[in-house]
C-alpha cells in the first residue's frame, strides 16, 4: 500500500501522475487510459495543492518530530493488522448502508445521541460506523468523493455537537471512543484526501479526554493494554514517540511475572473484576490485546519483554483452550457475557487467536495449538487429540474433567472468590452459577443459546432454594462465597472436588468424584430455613431425543414431550448422558419446550419469544429439609441406558463428616474429610488429622500413591495413616502443604 501523507513534498508532475495511477488501480485491475489518468491526476493535483496550502498550519495536529523510524514501522504494522482479514465486499455493503442513512447534518437518525446508557451506548455506534467508512475510504472502496464528504460531515457532527455525547460507563470514554477515533484518524491520514485540521484537532481532543495512562497503572493489564493501544495510535497520528514509549513502558511493567496485574493466577487460571474466574470473556480479550501489541511493535525499536510472555503462554496453553468441547465453551467460565447470543460458540473467535499464539509461543507447543485450532474451527471432531486430564484450579475454585468422550466443568465459590457478575443490563437472572454449577458436554452444544429459556433457579449441579424472585443478587463483583472449605484435589488425570455450602439460608455438604466413565455426586447434611423448596438439579440442557427411564419394573422410553413428577427411578438417559442412583430415588423429570426471550436475561437484546426443547432432571428435597442427602452418578457419552454399570462404583460413606467412593475397576479411593477422622476401607483404615481431600491409587497394592489437598488453603501439614489388619502394614505420611499462592494445590505422596 502506498502511504499518503499530506506533509510530503511533491517534486514533479510525473510523480503525482504515478501516485494517482497507483491509488486508482486496485490489485488485479488494468490501468486506465492515459486520458483518464490525466483527468484523475489533474483533479488530485488540485486537491493536493489546495490541501498543501490549507494544511500547512496543521503542525499542531501532526507534530514535527518524526525522527524515530520506529513510528513508521508501528504504523505499517497497525495498518497490516487491520486490513489483512478485511472482507471488502462486506465492508462495501456496510459502508453503503451507513452512507445512505446518514443525515445531511452528519448524524444517523436511528441513534439516540443523548442517551447515557451503561449498556449499549448509541453514540458509540456513530464512531464505529465512521471507523468503517474511514477504512473503506483508505482502501478505495466505494464512491470516494461522496464517501469523503460523508465522513467529514459525520466527524464535524461529532466534534461540534452540543451537548457532547456522554456515557455513565467509564469504558466508552476511556477505551472504546479513543480507540475508534484513533483508527479513524490513522485511516484518514493514509487516504487520498485528508481531514481538515479543525476536524483532526477536534478528534484528538476527544482522544485526550480518556483517563491518563499514568493514572491507570494500578488497575489491570487488560485495561492498560486497551489504553496503551490508543496512546500508540495517537502517537502514530501525531508522530509523538513519547506517547508510544509511555504505552510500552507501562505494559511491560504490568506484564512482569508476579506483578499481580495480569489477572493470571498461579494455577494458570484467570481472574478479573475482582476475584472472579473469567477465563472466557475478559480472559479472551486479554489474550487478544497482548497479541495485538506483539504484532504492532514487531520489528520496531519498541518491544515487549520476552520473559514477560511466560505467564501469558502458560495461561493460553494450560487452561484457556482446554475449557471447551469442540468450538463450544464451558458456560461455567463465562461472566455476564453468558447472556449474549451465541457466545459459547467461540470457534470463529478463538481459532484465529490461537493461530496467532501458535506462532508466538515455543515451537514445541505448535502441535498442541494446531489440534486446538482444528477443534475450534470444526475441521476436526471434538475428541481430536484429547488426552485424559483433570484440571484443579485452586485459585479460582474451578475444576475441569477432560476425556476424549466428554468434558465436564465445575464452578464453585468460597470466601476467596466471587460469584459470576451481572451488570450493564446483562445477565440479570444470575444467582446460583457459583454454587456448584456443572456442565456436561459430549458434542459441546448441549447448552448453546439455552439461557433465555433456562430455569435460572435450577442450574445444573446446584443444591439451592428454588427462588421465584432472582432480583436480589448484588451487581458486579462483590458476591463472595460464605465458606472456605471449597476446592479440589487432582493427580493430573483423576480428581475430586468439595463445596461446603452455606448460603441462602441453606447448608449442604457437596462433593464430586471424577473417573473415566463416570462422575459420582454426593450431598449430605442438607438443611434449610428458606421458605422455598430446596432442589438439587442434576442437569438442565437442550434435549436430544426421548427419555429412557429405568425403574424396578424395567425400562421405558418416552418419545413424546412431557413432565413426570415424583418418579422413583434407578436410572435415566437423555441424549448421550445417563444418570443412575445407588438406590431408587424420587426425581422430577421434564422433556419439553421452555419459553423465554433474550431480553429476559439481557435488557439490551430482543424481547422476541425464544423456544427451546429442554431436558431437566432434579431432586426435590421439599420445604426446609433437615439432614437430607442425595447420591447419583453421571455417565457421559453412552449410547444406551444399558451402558450404565453402577457396580463399578462403591459409595463408602456419605455423611456430614466424610464423603468417599471407591472405583473397583481402577482400584482408586477418593474421599472428602470435612473434619479429622477415619474411613473404613475393608481390610484397611484411612485416617487424617485435618480436614482434607484425598485420592489413593493402587489402594490394595504394595505402594499406594496418595494425592492430598487442603481446600481451606490455611493448613501447613496433614498427617495421613493407612492401617492394615497387621501392625507391620501401618503406614504414616506427614505432608507439608504448599503456602502462599500455591496454597490449595495438590501434593502427591509415595
Amino acid at each position: 500500500m502506498n502511504i499518503c501523507i499530506f506533509g510530503m513534498l511533491i517534486n514533479s508532475w510525473s510523480g503525482i501522475n504515478n501516485f494517482c495511477r497507483a491509488r486508482k488501480t486496485a490489485p488485479g485491475q488494468s490501468i486506465k487510459t492515459s486520458a483518464s489518468i490525466n483527468i484523475h491526476s489533474q483533479r488530485l493535483l488540485a486537491v493536493f495543492l489546495i490541501g498543501f496550502l490549507i494544511y500547512t498550519p496543521a503542525k499542531q495536529a501532526y507534530s514535527q518530530n518524526p525522527g524515530n523510524g520506529g513510528i513508521d514501522i508501528i504504523k505499517k504494522n497497525i495498518l497490516t493488522q487491520n486490513i489483512k482479514d478485511v472482507d471488502k465486499v462486506k465492508l462495501k455493503n456496510e459502508v453503503a448502508k451507513w452512507s445512505r442513512s446518514l443525515s445531511e447534518n452528519g448524524s444517523w437518525p436511528d441513534l439516540d445521541y443523548d442517551t447515557r446508557s451503561r449498556g449499549k451506548w448509541d453514540p458509540g455506534s456513530h464512531l464505529q460506523r465512521l471507523r468503517q467508512m474511514a477504512e473503506a475510504y483508505m482502501l478505495n472502496i466505494g464512491d470516494l468523493p461522496e464517501l469523503y464528504q460523508k465522513i467529514e460531515n459525520a466527524v464535524f457532527y461529532w466534534i461540534n455537537r452540543t451537548p457532547e455525547p456522554e456515557s455513565d460507563n467509564w469504558y466508552y470514554a476511556t477505551i472504546s471512543t479513543p480507540l475508534d477515533i484513533g483508527y479513524i484518524l490513522l485511516f484518514m491520514q493514509e487516504s487520498p484526501r485528508q481531514l481538515p485540521v479543525t476536524a483532526i484537532n477536534g478528534l484528538l481532543r476527544w482522544m485526550k479526554k480518556s483517563r491518563k495512562i499514568e493514572n491507570q497503572a494500578s488497575t489491570t493489564l487488560n485495561r492498560m493494554l486497551a489504553i496503551g493501544l490508543h496512546y500508540i495510535l495517537r502517537g502514530c497520528v501525531t508522530k509523538n514517540d513519547t506517547l508510544i514509549k509511555q504505552a510500552i513502558t507501562y505494559v511491560n511493567q504490568m506484564m512482569e511475572p508476579d506483578s499481580g496485574y495480569t489477572g493470571i493466577q498461579a494455577d494458570h487460571s484467570f481472574l478479573y473484576h475482582g476475584d472472579q474466574i473469567y477465563i472466557q470473556g475478559y480472559g479472551t480479550s486479554f489474550l487478544q490485546r497482548i497479541a495485538e501489541f506483539a504484532e504492532i511493535v514487531k520489528g520496531s525499536p519498541y518491544s515487549l519483554s520476552e520473559k514477560n510472555f511466560r505467564e501469558v503462554f502458560n495461561y493460553s496453553r494450560n487452561t484457556f483452550y482446554k475449557v471447551a468441547r469442540g468450538p463450544y465453551l464451558d458456560y461455567a467460565v463465562l461472566g455476564r457475557n453468558i447472556a449474549r447470543v451465541g457466545n459459547i460458540n467461540a470457534g470463529h473467535r478463538l481459532a484465529p487467536l490461537l493461530e496467532t499464539y501458535r506462532k508466538l509461543d515455543a515451537p514445541d507447543q505448535s502441535d498442541h495449538y494446531q489440534a486446538a485450532i482444528d477443534r475450534f474451527s470444526g475441521d476436526k471432531p471434538a475428541d481430536y487429540k484429547i488426552t485424559p486430564e483433570h484440571l484443579q484450579l485452586w485459585s479460582s475454585d474451578y475444576s475441569a474433567h477432560i476425556r476424549p468422550e466428554y468434558f465436564t466443568g465445575l464452578r464453585m465459590v468460597s470466601t476467596r472468590t466471587v460469584k459470576p457478575e451481572r451488570g450493564n443490563g446483562e445477565n440479570i437472572l444470575e444467582h446460583f452459577r457459583g454454587n456448584g454449577a456443572m456442565s456436561i458436554m459430549i458434542r459441546g452444544n448441549e447448552y448453546l443459546n439455552i439461557f433465555p429459556v433456562w430455569k435460572w433457579n435450577q442450574i445444573p449441579g446446584t443444591t439451592v432454594p428454588a427462588l421465584q424472585d432472582l432480583s436480589g443478587q448484588e451487581d458486579w463483583f462483590n458476591n463472595y462465597g460464605k465458606t472456605d472449605f471449597v476446592g479440589g484435589v487432582s493427580d493430573g488425570k483423576y480428581g475430586a472436588a468439595v463445596y461446603d455450602m452455606n448460603d441462602y439460608n441453606t447448608q449442604a455438604k457437596k462433593s464430586w468424584f471424577f473417573f473415566d466413565r463416570q462422575i459420582v455426586c454426593l450431598g449430605a447434611g442438607i438443611n434449610s430455613r428458606d421458605s422455598a423448596p430446596i432442589y438439587t438439579t442434576i442437569n438442565q440442557s437442550l434435549s436430544n431425543g426421548g427419555v429412557e427411564i429405568k425403574t424396578a419394573e424395567g425400562i421405558k422410553t418416552y418419545t413424546n414431550d412431557g413432565a413426570w413428577a415424583d418418579l422413583k427411578v434407578l436410572a435415566i438417559k437423555n441424549d448421550e448422558v445417563g444418570y443412575s442412583f445407588p438406590e431408587p430415588e424420587t426425581v422430577q423429570v421434564s422433556n419439553e419446550t421452555q419459553v423465554g426471550s433474550w431480553r429476559r436475561i439481557n435488557t439490551n437484546l430482543s424481547k422476541d419469544t425464544v423456544k427451546k426443547r429442554v431436558f431437566k432432571l432434579h431432586i426435590d428435597h421439599g420445604l426446609q429439609p433437615s439432614n437430607a442427602s442425595y447420591a447419583y452418578l453421571i455417565w457421559p457419552g453412552i449410547s444406551s441406558i444399558n451402558d450404565i454399570q453402577p457396580d463399578e462404583i462403591s459409595i463408602l460413606k456419605n455423611t456430614e463428616n466424610i464423603q468417599a467412593v471407591y472405583n473397583k475397576e481402577k482400584n482408586i479411593c477418593q474421599a472428602a474429610f470435612y473434619e479429622a477422622g477415619s474411613l473404613n476401607l475393608g481390610k484397611m483404615t484411612l485416617s487424617v488429622n485435618q480436614p482434607c481431600l484425598i485420592i489413593i491409587k493402587n489402594l490394595s497394592g504394595r505402594s499406594p500413591i496418595i494425592t492430598v489437598s487442603d481446600p481451606t488453603q490455611k493448613l501447613k501439614t496433614i498427617e495421613i495413616r493407612l492401617n492394615g489388619s497387621k501392625k507391620k502394614k501401618q503406614r504414616v505420611w506427614t505432608c507439608n502443604l504448599p503456602e502462599g499462592k500455591m496454597a490449595g494445590k495438590s501434593v502427591e505422596l509415595n
